[in-house]
């Protein structure tokens, strides 16, 4: 996807069961044409049945990359 950089998948140590998804993006405008895109309900067709997403849970947080 343009603009898509990675993704990475973590859990908590407190809480092994929860897991938080970071994904990097060249800006907010790529990450937005993604988001209300197609592929957007796609990529998330894959999440395995039982996986339950908490409702609200979601946020959305920019970040200036000052070290690599």
């Amino acid at each position: 996807v343009p603009g898509f950089l990675g993704m990475q998948v973590m859990c908590p140590l407190e809480k092994e069961a929860e897991f938080w998804l970071v994904t990097r993006w060249q800006d907010e405008q790529s990450y937005r044409a993604w988001h209300n895109s197609a592929g957007y309900h796609e990529s998330h067709s894959g999440i395995p049945k039982g996986l339950k997403l908490v409702p609200n849970s979601d946020e959305i947080q920019l970040f200036h990359v000052v070290a690599e």
